[in-house]
């Protein structure tokens, strides 16, 4: 078997590294996925927390006059 033109059937040294690097290489790929994932996880927690509590700011502040639509509120819930 060659790989970039190198026997590396010849050299079972040369396969061992190669075998540990590309190893070494799915890992670290994987653990940066698994940290992306995690980060995105809070963020995504956070943006939620934000809209509750604009949710929640809205929901008192049509206390105040309950009459009042301001002009994008149909626009935003058609």
């Amino acid at each position: 078997m060659t790989l970039d033109e190198i026997d590396i059937q010849a050299d079972e040294e040369q396969t061992e590294i190669f075998t540990r690097y590309t190893i070494d290489a799915v890992c670290a790929s994987y653990a940066a996925a698994r940290n992306r994932v995690r980060q995105y996880t809070q963020l995504a927690k956070i943006y939620q927390r934000e809209a509750d509590d604009w949710a929640v700011k809205l929901e008192k502040a049509g206390y105040v006059m309950p009459d009042y639509k301001p002009a994008w509120w149909t626009a935003c819930l058609a």
